[in-house]
């Protein structure tokens, strides 16, 4: 199941990067800088279950940069890092989130 809830949010993120090129590209900036600065997702355990993480999610809405489905952030800090099921309920939980933040 997570398999496929993967699948589909990477076929989204693709449609999208094609249709915003210029946001995509500051996402993927933003992801590297978290990177350079504190490693790889996989070199930390999951901030929620404790199981090896698989990739950084931007946690802290607040200071928000970006469109509704390209949010990053310039601070590090503000990503955590997750596994893939973690990372997907986190970020079912942000669109709700910001779905209420945006009044849709």
């Amino acid at each position: 199941m997570n398999d496929s809830r993967l699948a589909e949010r990477s076929a989204r993120l693709s449609r999208l990067a094609e249709r915003n090129p210029n946001a995509h590209a500051d996402y993927v900036n933003a992801l590297a800088r978290v990177r350079y600065l504190r490693g790889e997702a996989s070199e930390h355990a999951c901030a929620l279950c404790a199981a090896p993480a698989a990739e950084w999610e931007l946690t802290f809405l607040d200071q928000r940069e970006g469109p509704q489905f390209f949010l990053y952030s310039d601070d590090a800090h503000d990503y955590m890092p997750y596994c893939a099921p973690c990372s997907l309920e986190a970020e079912q939980v942000r669109r709700k989130a910001l779905r209420r933040i945006w009044g849709e």
